[in-house]
């Protein structure tokens, strides 16, 4: 479990923000339009578009002409084109709680024309309409354009019925809409059986009939570059025939209402493709989620979930000499820190492979002198790691404290030392694999890499069918930190298990060693390689302190006298020496890093310098490998 929520954690915390590198940054909150039906034919249109955001302002593109529409018919007949555009005034302001009355406020500040700065506007002639540039800067705010207008010729009279066709919404409106509300009101009172309308665009919208005298539209989402258009026939009689410019000498209801039956035969079908298109993912993804969390729990259990230790002790004194001190930080870590390289060299120390001198200095810093005696006993791992201090490091068979410090920090070497370092860890990385502490994962990875794939390929087909679905998205959360959960874990044999168990134990043991009776600890001959392995578990400096405590109580109580005393007169050393070859392995990481940050500057024009980043791109090359 807690693996898990480290991999959750890191995915949110380190998944970085989407920002838009443009300042311009806006979505539109609510578009309201408000439109009067006029006894000569034309059409009021009072627009509110909404913006929160960071902006400069807003074009808004309108036109009175379709040039798409054909020359009959009553599904696109060009006679439902307009004439003209007239407009009355165009006004802002910052807004906070915005209602489609909002609409009819009054402390609107009017832009004025021609005017390219805040609280003004341009106007610019475009194809078959006007485009008009408003300017009104926001940081973050909400803010709401009006614009009024009238576009002139809209009515069509035909012999039955007088009617209404306008897109209010155009097909190149370039933002997405949220909360869009239309409002077409009837010049009169129409209870008529002339009275209908219809809407097309986003299927999940609405229309409405009001009081028989005012249209209502409403959808709660439109995407960019989808049209929205309102049609509506009512009584001849609610306008002036004389001022009609629009006559079709047809008699047109049944004919339109014809043509809608069409188009709602069409949209009912799409809706109930998209129903179950719906359904599909939904249940789908309620089954893979389901299935994702059983494959979850049999990987688990399978690949993750430990064996139990048969070893039930609280404590544990005994060493298991199978293999080396620095290939328990191999079981316990699965990794190699740097306290394996100190608990390796005092190893050979204790073995008397290597032997230890203080050397007299006239600084308050000590200085130690590492002598090899006889390295027969001694398997190739530990071989490697003799060489590089001896021969390398040192000389003749010697090296000190400060020469290996030096070689560490020095930047003609410290590259040498960390690839020595390197090749030295992986050395002990592959004893401990020898020792088959851990298993194979198996199929865990096919079976996480598949439901990602799976939860991928599920995502790609919402997008196509346009489906929003939230839960589409988790599934590919959640498939991807389950692939990241079987990279993360790893699971111990019941050899490793078994072995991980007793060095626990060991190890509570050796943090506790100051609470013991002197009766209760083993005998002193063992405490120096207790040190050793009081290193590998990062507790030298605690462990020392209280060794020397514990034999200066053995020589008071009289039970220890003259007996057995480790190599060094007392356990300080072992700490000191702790701190020698971790200080190195840091100074060594410092070293590289500043060799790199202030190598010489790359240079592009040939003349020499850095090498630059990217290398593989020429002719020629080679490589090795053994075999």
């Amino acid at each position: 479990m807690k693996k898990i929520l480290i991999i959750v954690i890191s995915i949110f915390l380190f998944i970085p923000s989407i920002k838009n590198a443009d300042s311009v940054n806006y979505t539109i909150e609510n578009y309201y339009i408000d439109a009067d039906i006029r006894e000569n034919g034309d059409l009021e249109v009072t627009e509110l578009i909404v913006l929160k955001g960071s902006f400069n302002g807003y074009i808004r593109d309108i036109v009175y002409k379709n040039n798409s529409l054909g020359n009959s018919g009553y599904a696109n007949n060009k006679i439902y084109n307009a004439s003209d555009i007239e407009l009355i005034d165009i006004s802002a302001k910052n807004v906070k709680n915005v209602s489609f009355e909002t609409i009819n406020d009054q402390d609107y500040k009017s832009l004025k024309v021609n005017q390219a700065s805040n609280l003004g506007y341009l106007e610019n002639d475009i194809v078959n309409g006007k485009s008009y540039k408003m300017y009104y800067k926001s940081n973050h705010d909400k803010v709401a354009f009006k614009l009024k207008y009238i576009v002139k010729d809209v009515v069509v009279l035909h012999n039955d019925v007088a009617e209404v066709y306008w897109m209010f919404i155009g097909k190149e409106y370039d933002d997405k809409i949220n909360d869009l509300k239309i409002k077409v009101n009837l010049p009169k009172y129409d209870d008529s059986k002339s009275f209908r309308v219809w809407a097309h665009g986003e299927l999940s919208g609405e229309i409405k009939m009001h009081d028989n005298s005012y249209i209502m539209a409403s959808v709660s989402f439109i995407n960019a570059y989808e049209p929205v258009d309102i049609r509506t026939t009512f009584d001849k009689s609610l306008v002036n025939e004389f001022l009609i410019a629009k006559k079709s000498n047809d008699n047109a209801l049944d004919n339109i209402i014809e043509v809608e039956n069409l188009r709602a035969d069409e949209a009912n079908q799409k809706r109930k493709q998209m129903k179950v298109i719906y359904n599909t993912f939904k249940f789908g993804s309620i089954i893979y989620f389901g299935a994702l969390i059983v494959a979850w729990i049999l990987v688990y259990l399978k690949y993750d979930k430990e064996y139990k230790s048969t070893y039930k002790n609280e404590y544990n004194r005994e060493f298991i000499d199978e293999y080396n001190v620095e290939v328990v930080d191999y079981l316990m870590n699965k990794n190699i820190t740097p306290n394996a390289l100190s608990a390796s060299i005092m190893n050979l120390i204790y073995k008397k492979v290597i032997k230890v001198e203080e050397i007299p200095t006239t600084k308050n810093k000590k200085d130690y002198k590492f002598i090899l005696i006889d390295e027969t006993n001694v398997n190739e791992t530990e071989k490697y790691l003799i060489d590089f201090l001896f021969n390398k490091v040192g000389k003749d068979n010697s090296f000190t404290s400060k020469e290996l410090h030096n070689y560490a920090k020095n930047t003609t070497t410290c590259e040498k030392f960390g690839k020595s370092y390197t090749t030295w860890k992986n050395k002990v990385i592959n004893d401990g694999i020898k020792e088959n502490f851990f298993e194979k994962k198996g199929k865990s990875y096919a079976i996480s890499g598949l439901f990602f794939l799976v939860a991928i390929i599920i995502v790609i087909l919402a997008l196509v069918f346009n489906v929003v679905m939230p839960f589409v998205f988790i599934n590919l959360i959640f498939s991807l930190i389950f692939l990241l959960y079987t990279f993360a874990f790893f699971k111990r044999t019941k050899k490793g298990n078994e072995d991980f168990a007793k060095w626990k134990a060991f190890k509570k043991f050796l943090n506790d060693f100051g609470r013991f009776d002197l009766k209760e600890l083993p005998e002193v001959i063992l405490w120096e390689r207790y040190m050793v392995y009081a290193t590998i578990f990062g507790l030298a400096s605690k462990v020392s302190k209280c060794m020397n405590v514990k034999i200066k109580e053995l020589e008071e109580s009289g039970i220890y006298v003259g007996g057995y005393y480790p190599s060094f007169n007392d356990f300080y050393v072992f700490n000191s020496l702790n701190h020698v070859f971790t200080n190195a392995i840091n100074s060594n990481s410092t070293a590289i890093t500043e060799k790199r940050a202030n190598s010489i500057s790359s240079s592009g024009s040939g003349f020499g310098g850095g090498f630059s980043g990217g290398s593989g791109f020429g002719g020629g090359g080679g490589g090795g490998r053994g075999f």
